[in-house]
């Protein structure tokens, strides 16, 4: 045999085997979350004053990171209270999902001590931020040509490349309890990263805000609730735990020991492509039968994250102790509309790639809307009344108000109409992927600004009208 059949007879063996073991190069102990029992301390729920201020952000990998990322800086640089402070150092939640999990925490750990008076600092914190978030993190997983083998592992194991790479470059190994020590001292905002658990469609939290805070909604309550309605009254039973909400308490295992570059993979882990991330339940494992945990992508559950913060919401509110003056979501959504248009001249259907991103997009929008409409129900419980809804995305520079504003502003005049028409296009047509092209990120930056601009006397409105300012 030549040296070139050799090789070429080696290289194809390796690809038989690779593809008929999965490549399962690491061991089931690798994988899984254990935690050493007992617990560590529990975390106690942070304090938030009286007014309930909380930012959610959507999933969209590296097009959410960015676009989250750039609206964090323009609130910022915008929002300013009388004091001179920036709206952000009164943020007490944010609840993230997927891509924008990466952007989140990213923004808990790393923000500066000080608060955001101190201009110097943060202004060149978030422009590192936003170069950050710009990082091609496939490239480091997959697209090394030395790194071809990669290609055969089970996403399961694809996963911790990823991991791995999240710690490089964002996270650094840091814990839940690394995390904690920063919201107790007031640095960073109580962080709630989203997941889905695959095994029964329940929410996951990877929070360390204390399980009794999102009993509130509890499924049985929920069903007793509805008891004297038509629905209450029917046949007609619930999925079971598909309502439920899962922490780590849950099952036995510590949130403060665990990286939190495992709960953004969690929540970032698209299902058959990375992930998912798995938990041992410590509570039902008996010897020689272990039970496991399977966490993946939080926007198959709640694209926006808005849910966790609405029960949140929810339990803060009924506390009688408590007597907010009033309270603000900004809802910061990098997710793409369903665009009818892209399937209307096609007669045998979409090809795999788009119908697997269309239903995404539908899965997405129709999440989002039944969000939307469980708000509008809870709001009309006068007790809710004052909280108000910011919504921020890159489709509303298009809104005829920024349109408007750019007769006024200096340097921003340039971009009309049709550019403005650009910068959507491009944005509807970009995957969900953990990369994102150069023009498409500049696009999203100057977008930020943009509506940051339209909606930031909205936010102060609120804010001024909810703590006594004019």
């Amino acid at each position: 045999m030549t040296d070139k059949r050799i090789i070429a007879f080696t290289i194809l063996s390796l690809i038989l085997l690779f593809s008929t073991t999965g490549c399962s190069i690491f061991s089931n102990k690798f994988v899984v979350y254990t935690q050493p029992v007992p617990q560590p301390k529990a975390y106690n729920a942070l304090d938030d004053g009286d007014y309930f201020l909380a930012v959610t952000v959507s999933g969209g990998g590296s097009r959410s990171a960015v676009w989250s990322a750039a609206v964090f800086r323009e609130l910022f640089k915008q929002v300013k209270l009388p004091d001179g402070r920036s709206i952000l150092d009164e943020v007490d939640y944010i609840s993230s999902v997927s891509g924008g999990s990466v952007s989140s925490a990213y923004y808990c750990l790393n923000k500066p001590e000080s608060d955001t008076s101190n201009i110097e600092e943060h202004a060149a914190f978030f422009d590192t931020f936003v170069k950050e978030m710009r990082r091609n993190i496939e490239r480091d997983v997959m697209l090394k040509p030395w790194l071809w083998y990669r290609i055969f592992l089970q996403p399961v194991e694809l996963a911790f490349y990823l991991k791995w790479d999240f710690d490089k470059y964002y996270f650094h190994n840091a814990t839940f309890n690394d995390l904690y020590m920063r919201q107790i001292k007031g640095i960073s905002p109580t962080l709630i990263v989203n997941g889905t658990v695959m095994d029964t469609g329940a929410k996951f939290l990877f929070t360390t805000i204390r399980r009794d805070v999102f009993d509130f909604q509890a499924e049985s309550e929920l069903v007793e609730n509805l008891g004297d309605t038509g629905m209450g009254r029917s046949n007609v039973l619930f999925e079971q735990g598909l309502l439920e909400t899962m922490l780590c308490e849950d099952i036995g295992i510590s949130i403060g020991d665990m990286e939190v570059s495992r709960a953004v993979l969690a929540s970032a882990a698209v299902p058959l492509i990375f992930g998912p991330v798995i938990l041992k339940d410590e509570k039902r494992s008996i010897p020689n039968h272990p039970k496991y945990v399977h966490v993946a992508d939080g926007g198959v559950g709640d694209t926006l994250g808005l849910e966790s913060i609405m029960e949140l919401a929810m339990d803060r509110y009924s506390d009688p102790k408590k007597n907010y003056r009033g309270g603000m979501v900004i809802i910061i959504d990098a997710n793409q509309r369903i665009d009818p248009t892209a399937s209307e001249g096609i007669v045998r259907g979409l090809k795999t790639a788009a119908t697997i991103e269309r239903t995404r997009v539908i899965y997405a929008y129709r999440g989002k809307t039944l969000a939307y409409v469980t708000i509008m129900f809870i709001q009309d419980n006068p007790k809710y009344k004052d909280i108000d809804f910011v919504y921020i995305s890159p489709y509303l520079v298009k809104d005829p108000a920024i349109l408007e504003s750019l007769k006024d502003k200096p340097g921003l005049e340039k971009y009309t109409p049709a550019e403005l028409d650009g910068i959507v296009e491009l944005f509807q047509k970009t995957p969900t992927r953990f990369k994102i092209k150069k023009q498409l990120a500049d696009n999203l930056e100057c977008a930020a600004r943009l509506v940051v601009g339209t909606v930031k006397e909205r936010i102060l409105e609120n804010y001024l009208r909810c703590n006594g300012g004019e």
